[in-house]
């Protein structure tokens, strides 16, 4: 039962998908039992199948801590360079707006943000409002599939601005009123700058050379170790 309470707390609070959670869990607790009456957990397939799971489990989990503890090192050019030699792998599937987002609980303060923008610039706005207590979210350079922006309200706005434009001050949802600034589009089909995308980049590499570590990693077992193949 300790089980099934913890699968209910990290489900859904939605009854629906409860009350499945509750009949599927049953349902297995029955086949178990009377697998167990029937001598299943005896049977020489089963103890087969149990050996073989056993073992690739424990390879997953093996693998699966090996890479979050690699570390890698390497020099921003290579990142860059991994960029320059892959680029078809960062072609955007969909129009992308590279923007700046920011959301106050105070309407009064949004005005008073954009008319900062529109005096200097971003950077400087936020500068000025960073700490302000009615400043409730807030996001710099960041690229966005339209699908990714919400509420709908914000993505219709977003994917009407022309590069450069601030928007006028939206009341996106109830009490939040939200400044955007596109800095740039970039069309479905064609690859951001280095720059734009650099976060993504990194990451991409990082998997990369994990992965190759990994390789050199089952190489090295294959040399050190000698395999027992049973029937």
């Amino acid at each position: 039962m300790e089980q099934l309470a913890d699968m209910i707390d990290t489900a859904s609070t939605n009854n629906f998908y409860r009350s499945e959670i509750i009949r599927n869990w049953i349902n297995n607790e029955l086949l178990y039992q009377e697998a167990v009456k029937k001598g299943i957990l005896q049977d020489e397939k089963f103890k087969k199948l149990i050996n073989k799971s056993t073992k690739e489990l424990a390879a997953s989990l093996l693998l699966q801590k090996y890479y979050q503890d690699a570390k890698v090192s390497y020099e921003p050019k290579d990142v860059e360079d991994y960029y320059n030699q892959n680029k078809e792998e960062f072609i955007r599937f969909y129009d992308s707006y590279f923007v700046n987002i920011i959301s106050f609980n105070n309407e009064d303060k949004a005005i008073q943000f954009r008319s900062t923008v529109l005096e200097s610039d971003w950077e400087r706005a936020l500068n000025i409002f960073k700490d302000d207590s009615s400043l409730v979210y807030e996001k710099t350079k960041v690229l966005l599939y339209a699908f990714e922006i919400h509420p709908i309200a914000l993505e219709r706005i977003v994917t009407s601005l022309n590069p450069g434009e601030v928007s006028i001050v939206i009341k996106d949802e109830p009490g939040r009123f939200t400044v955007v600034n596109e800095i740039q589009k970039y069309n479905k089909g064609t690859t951001p700058p280095f720059e734009v995308i650099k976060t993504l980049v990194e990451g991409r590499f990082v998997e990369f050379k994990k992965e190759n570590l990994i390789q050199s990693y089952i190489k090295d077992l294959y040399s050190n170790n000698d395999i027992e193949v049973r029937n």
